[in-house]
């Protein structure tokens, strides 16, 4: 995330980055608080009677919708315009420092370590601020969880310690499993890309002397044997990434079971009605939503880190 900000500082956008950010949100929490809000006033409405008030709720919170995500829709349309904007003039910027570079230091080295810099890290930077599940969506689901676990304590505090003690847990688990060791595997993954690119320059560049010299099968045996290195690593990465999939799920429907007994519970002791429980249910697949997203952007944002760091080089140098 260092060297994230440290880009951001390096192409003065920060402030404007940030305010695009604010603006984006709040737009999952209002989302969350008005379909549960919703499923409580129509659960109300028929607790008590009062079915001929439901046309009018439901087209009250139907326009409210319609305004949210006109609003939505707006802001990603300027963010989108302003990221791509910025890809262009990382791109610019990137190769007019590689040009300006020393003949010596170009040629020093290996001509797919640049080629992975001009593009395989430029877009991955580029996805932490634009790509699905990174910093915008990193931002949105902090917002999320905090202003969903806000209103769900205002509604019933016992529902949310329900709820947040199946979700602590994960998070220790997806930490230990996924998140810890990412970093490493996506350094190597991006040194044998690099690698496999160095490798296959020569069969192209220089086929005339390779055939001269028969030594086709043995470049070729190199490609291979980098292209199983990325591949094994890669194999790694996905397998972690399915084994967090899978505790997510265990932890999540087990928290939803204990939600539902501790609220009919309730309700057969008079402590809440059916439509509390409803609303409180929505708001904790709302905190869940934000943490099985909070996640899956700190992983995704630690494997973009490391090619990151490599254009904060590239722009250095």
């Amino acid at each position: 995330m260092h060297a994230y900000f440290e880009l951001i500082k390096r192409l003065h956008i920060r402030r404007k980055y940030c305010m695009l950010l604010l603006l984006r949100s709040p737009f999952d929490v209002i989302r969350a608080w008005m379909q549960a809000a919703l499923i409580r006033s129509v659960f109300s409405c028929l607790e008590t009677e009062s079915a001929d008030r439901l046309p009018a709720v439901c087209t009250g919170w139907g326009l409210l919708c319609a305004l949210l995500f006109l609003y939505n829709g707006t802001v990603w349309s300027v963010y989108a315009a302003f990221a791509a904007e910025t890809e262009a003039r990382l791109q610019k910027d990137v190769t007019d420092k590689t040009l300006s570079l020393p003949y010596r230091l170009v040629q020093g080295r290996l001509g797919g370590e640049w080629f992975t810099r001009r593009n395989g890290d430029i877009q991955a930077a580029i996805a932490m601020m634009n790509g699905p599940l990174n910093i915008p969506h990193l931002v949105t689901a902090c917002f999320n969880m905090i202003l969903s676990s806000f209103l769900m304590l205002r509604a019933s505090p016992a529902l949310l310690a329900v709820t947040w003690a199946f979700i602590l847990p994960y998070l220790l688990v997806n930490y230990r499993i996924v998140l810890k060791p990412l970093n490493g595997l996506k350094e190597r993954s991006r040194s044998a890309m690099a690698d496999i690119s160095s490798s296959i320059k020569p069969l192209i560049a220089d086929a005339e002397a390779i055939l001269l010299y028969d030594a086709g099968s043995l470049l070729l045996e190199k490609c291979e044997q980098e292209s199983r290195r990325l591949m094994r690593t890669n194999l790694q990465i996905q397998t972690r990434r399915g084994l967090s999939d899978m505790t997510s799920r265990l932890f999540g429907i087990g928290g939803y079971l204990a939600l539902l007994l501790t609220g009919f519970s309730m309700i057969a002791g008079g402590k809440m009605a059916l439509s509390g429980l409803l609303y409180c249910s929505q708001l904790r697949g709302s905190i869940l939503a934000s943490v099985l997203m909070l996640v899956t952007c700190r992983s995704n944002i630690k494997a973009n880190a490391v090619c990151v760091k490599k254009v904060n080089e590239a722009l250095e140098e």
